[in-house]
């Protein structure tokens, strides 16, 4: 009798541990998704822009088919092609003491400029702010030289609304005429498509 006793206390032991056991343990939920965006736009890194980074200028997207580093004496830019449903356009990112500048710039044909003195484009006079000459390396689709030097002048109206600009990609080569703005971080949204360069 006591052995019985024994075996169903026993039994009763190991009942009791199984439905602890099935009580305390629930169905594991999905891990839950996370947004890969969530600090979006404030990831993107406006020095990282490279070849296959979408950006979004108001509201169209563009891709960065891509990108010219230029060095004027240890001074460095970058420019980046931008191809979308609205035509191309360049976005030109730099470091100036400090300070992110990017300007967007679109190609005008025909206009019969060249750089010197005063330039006058849609009625608007636009003086002179800077000129040189920097070398270039390019990635992606440019319509350049794999590297190479480029001659460039900078105007601007004396409001710093209009801004255009003067590029020769050779010696012998005609100006290139680009009117721009600045554009603002928050203008831009980017997704960069690797790691950061």
């Amino acid at each position: 009798m006591t052995e019985v006793l024994l075996v169903l206390l026993i039994v009763a032991l190991v009942v009791a541990v199984v439905v602890v056991v099935i009580r305390t343990r629930k169905p594991s939920a999905p891990a839950a998704r996370v947004d890969p965006l969530t600090d979006y736009p404030e990831v993107w890194d406006p020095y990282a822009i490279g070849v296959g980074d979408i950006i979004t200028y108001a509201g169209i997207d563009h891709v960065v088919r891509g990108t010219l580093t230029l060095d004027e004496e240890g001074y460095r830019w970058h420019e980046h092609l931008l191809d979308g449903s609205t035509g191309r356009r360049w976005l030109t990112v730099e470091n100036d003491e400090g300070e992110l500048e990017m300007t967007l710039w679109m190609r005008r044909e025909g206009t019969g400029l060249e750089p010197g003195g005063d330039v006058v484009l849609d009625d608007r006079v636009h003086r002179q702010l800077e000129a040189g000459t920097a070398r270039f390396t390019a990635e992606g689709t440019t319509g350049t030289a794999p590297s190479g030097t480029m001659d460039y002048a900078d105007y601007a109206t004396a409001d710093s609304t209009g801004l255009i600009a003067f590029e020769r990609w050779s010696r012998g080569g005609s100006w290139e005429v680009s009117t721009g703005r600045t554009v603002t971080r928050s203008e831009l949204t980017v997704i960069h498509a690797g790691p950061a360069r």
